[in-house]
């Protein structure tokens, strides 16, 4: 039997999300494409390529400690993308939006006094046609000090 033929023989999707956890994504759409090539409507398997379509996707993350934000990025969308930035303290709230230069980048953002608790909230965007914002990737929301 070809090796090929052994790996359709072996898909599944509990296969699939093995592969999922040792990061081989690759060797995981592999698979579930033979389970769905087998069975189209299998459920499980349909659920696991939305997962991993979420990982293609752009991703945010974000770090702070009140006085500054630390934003990194991967996988903006080439036509532009912006980082919109909420930050609560107390009953402050400071909006500011960033364009971001690149795919993939960082960007240090300093927040105005008062340094006080609180915490931020933020999300990369694509602006689309109309003005409308179209949310790509959140990163976990963000709290410090005492609040």
């Amino acid at each position: 039997m070809s090796r090929q033929g052994a790996r359709d023989r072996l898909a599944s999707p509990t296969m699939a999300q093995i592969y999922m956890r040792q990061g081989h994504y690759h060797r995981a759409r592999e698979t579930l494409d033979a389970v769905l090539e087998a069975d189209p409507f299998a459920g499980a398997a349909l659920v696991l390529r939305e997962r991993l379509a979420i990982l293609d996707g752009p991703a945010l993350h974000a770090r702070g400690d009140g006085r500054t934000l630390e934003l990194r990025w991967q996988a903006a969308p080439p036509s532009g993308a912006h980082l919109l930035v909420i930050a609560f303290r107390g009953r402050s709230i400071y909006v500011t939006s960033r364009p971001c230069a690149a795919a993939d980048g960082r960007l240090t953002l300093e927040l105005p006094p008062p340094h006080r608790p609180g915490s931020a909230s933020v999300c990369l965007a694509e602006i689309g046609e109309r003005g409308e914002p179209r949310i790509l990737a959140v990163a976990e929301p963000l709290t410090w000090g005492s609040t």
